[in-house]
């Protein structure tokens, strides 16, 4: 590992720009990760119970477990954005990849390269990230006029601990970035495609959600506790369905296609659905918790109409908080996607060239970007906020009594979270407009 080590700070003191863009975006990762990471941990270490009407989510006990479990989630838009960046930095070292072969390397030694080149990325994101939440928490202790600071502060082996695990989670990225990709001595070769995404990826999403559905018909203890326990499984199966979901729309897209642009879209999403499914699933999960959230805040907005008075400024603060975190943690998703997108448009730049070069037009290849997005997003999106809706109803049936008001508060937060994920996607293609124009290129066949 050392030797590996020492031929990635090589490699990185003679990066080009665009090498260096990547590693600043994959640092940024890496830094997110570790504030979000360094929160949910402070979050447990913290004893004693008061009130605030501004900081209610880390001042009382009760609420911290969720707080930390909330914070902890928001890690994984980073790791995604981390692992995309990762994908596209591998893609971009041709050369050196095909130089480094020559040189006798192996394709294992040249997968432990491109791990060393994510441990060091790792290793700067996190003294960035925990120097950020620690400027970051003392800023905000002293705006809120915090008396015990002490109290709140990180203990210091909370540091090495979170550090640890961030620069872990890198090395296993890069190396998961890499574990595709096959160097020869003469270029990068992909090697075969992985097998379509199986039916069985979707059994753990129906398992969670029956599981939540059945809870609403027993006791409070035991509901509560299978409530819990269905909504983790409703979380992994979501990640695990995406790419299943992606497949099946695409085929159904395939079946109904009436212009060639449609049918090029849904083939291609047919060809590769796990890029798509692997970042659409993060943002699937945003829309998930977002959907969950409202019914949350209906119930709450609920109580205070029917007892005519005015919200508490603890539940206006947390709300704000929550909503902002999703729009945070949707903003991330939505970066990784503009990531696998330049990723696909790099892998693909001969095929969109020889297109063009044969006449097609570059507004046609726009087009048909545009509805592979929705192609892609629609049912993963959808999906995600009807799992929202089944899971959150449940536990609301469970605790209370909804009203229609609920019902239609929660209805219409799911509608807007499915079209936030689907705009966000939608925006993404439309922003690399460019890069697609640059691309399809006919200069892109020129073979040097």
């Amino acid at each position: 590992m050392s030797a590996a080590l020492t031929v990635a700070a090589m490699l990185a003191r003679g990066a080009s720009r665009a090498d260096r863009r990547v590693r600043r975006l994959m640092t940024a990762a890496a830094a997110l990760a570790t504030f979000f990471l360094m929160g949910a941990g402070n979050l447990l270490t913290i004893r004693g119970n008061t009130y605030s009407d501004w900081a209610g989510l880390v001042t009382e006990e009760g609420l911290r477990g969720g707080t930390a479990l909330a914070l902890a989630l928001l890690v994984v838009p980073p790791l995604a954005l981390l692992h995309q960046a990762g994908r596209i930095a591998q893609a971009t070292r041709e050369r050196r990849l095909a130089a480094l072969r020559l040189a006798g390397a192996t394709p294992r030694e040249v997968r432990l390269i491109a791990a060393a080149e994510a441990l060091r990325v790792s290793v700067a994101g996190a003294v960035l990230g925990v120097t950020g939440y620690v400027v970051c928490q003392q800023a905000a202790m002293a705006a809120l006029s915090v008396e015990r600071t002490a109290r709140y502060a990180a203990p210091v082996w909370l540091v090495p601990l979170v550090a640890a695990a961030v620069v872990a989670a890198g090395a296993v990225t890069g190396l998961l970035a890499s574990r595709h990709v096959l160097a020869s001595p003469l270029g990068v070769s992909r090697r075969a495609h992985r097998p379509h995404p199986r039916a069985v990826a979707l059994l753990p999403l129906g398992a969670g959600l029956v599981m939540m559905a059945v809870a609403a018909f027993l006791p409070e203890g035991p509901g509560v506790t299978l409530q819990f326990t269905g909504g983790a499984v409703t979380v992994a199966g979501m990640v695990a369905a995406g790419s299943r979901l992606v497949l099946e729309s695409a085929r159904l897209a395939t079946r109904w296609a009436r212009t060639p642009q449609t049918l090029l879209a849904a083939r291609t999403l047919q060809a590769d659905p796990r890029s798509w499914g692997r970042t659409l699933s993060v943002i699937g999960l945003v829309v998930l918790f977002g959907t969950g959230a409202g019914i949350i805040q209906a119930d709450v907005l609920d109580d205070a109409l029917r007892d005519d008075s005015s919200t508490d400024p603890f539940w206006l603060v947390s709300f704000t908080l929550v909503d902002l975190a999703l729009l945070l943690a949707l903003a991330v998703a939505a970066v990784a996607l503009v990531v696998h997108r330049a990723e696909w448009l790099l892998e693909s730049r001969r095929s969109l060239a020889a297109l063009t070069a044969s006449g097609t037009p570059v507004s046609a290849l726009r087009r048909t970007a545009q509805r592979q997005a929705l192609i892609a997003a629609a049912p993963v999106c959808a999906v995600a906020a009807l799992t929202g809706l089944i899971g959150m109803g449940a536990f609301t049936v469970l605790v209370s009594e909804p009203t229609t008001f609920v019902a239609a508060w929660s209805l219409g937060r799911a509608v807007l979270m499915t079209l936030l994920g689907i705009a966000a996607a939608s925006a993404v293609t439309a922003a690399s407009r460019r890069l697609l124009a640059r691309a399809a290129s006919p200069e892109q066949l020129r073979t040097e």
